[in-house]
C-alpha cells in the first residue's frame, strides 16, 4: 500500500495504532502528502499547532496537507 494509516485505536489490521498528541513515527521530509479527517476539532489551539507543526516535519517540500473539519458555519 502507498497508504500508511495511523489513528488513536486500530479498525483494521491496516491502521497503525499511535498517539497522535505525541510526534509522529516518521523522519523529516518522508511524507508526499498528509490526509487528516475529523481530528483537529478535538484539540485545543496548542495541541493542534503542535500536531501540525509535526505534519509540516514529516511533509516533502511541495507535499499536499489536507484537512478535513466539520463545516461550522452551517452547523451554526
Amino acid at each position: 500500500s502507498n497508504w500508511i494509516n495511523l489513528d488513536q485505536s486500530a479498525s483494521s489490521e491496516e491502521v497503525l495504532i499511535h498517539d497522535l498528541l505525541t510526534p509522529l513515527l516518521f523522519p523529516n521530509n518522508f511524507a508526499d502528502a498528509i490526509y487528516c479527517s475529523h481530528f483537529l476539532e478535538h484539540l485545543d489551539i496548542e495541541m493542534a499547532d503542535k500536531f501540525l507543526s509535526e505534519c509540516l516535519r514529516c511533509l516533502k517540500p511541495g507535499g499536499i496537507f489536507r484537512v478535513v473539519v466539520p463545516d461550522f458555519e452551517r452547523m451554526a
